[in-house]
């Protein structure tokens, strides 16, 4: 069975991530410059959430705040669905169908290696 690792090995293992600090604006800006739609949010270099179009339009838009004001910290998923290089692409799937999530780090020796999202699985699949 395939494994995220193939997968990280196939489209590489960059991960975008930005200060949880910077504005919800700045972080709009680079999704779309990157043509990507999440960011890891990370604060002192640790990661503590993720960002992404979902968090914009919910908790941006929907509630009326600011994003040239808004901190990516304050409305930055912070319940992180984390995977290992060796999950399965079937796990994933399950795992992202269940907590309906897009997007997956994948976190080695306690370290962020990559991220999967659905596109990525969906094309392996």
């Amino acid at each position: 069975m395939k494994t995220v690792r193939e997968i990280l090995d196939q489209k590489g293992r960059d991960v975008h991530t930005i200060d949880a600090s910077e504005t919800v604006l700045q972080a709009i800006r680079m999704l779309a410059d990157k043509g990507i739609g999440a960011l890891v949010v990370q604060n002192d270099g640790k990661t503590v959430g993720l960002f992404s179009e979902r968090d914009y339009t919910c908790k941006v838009v929907l509630t009326g705040k600011r994003s040239e004001s808004t901190p990516v910290g304050d409305i930055m998923s912070q319940k992180l669905l984390v995977v290992h290089p060796d999950t399965s692409i079937q796990d994933c799937m399950v795992l992202m169908t269940e907590r309906r999530g897009r997007h997956l780090p994948v976190v080695e020796n306690d370290r962020l290696v990559g991220l999967v999202s659905i596109g990525d699985i969906v094309k392996d699949i």
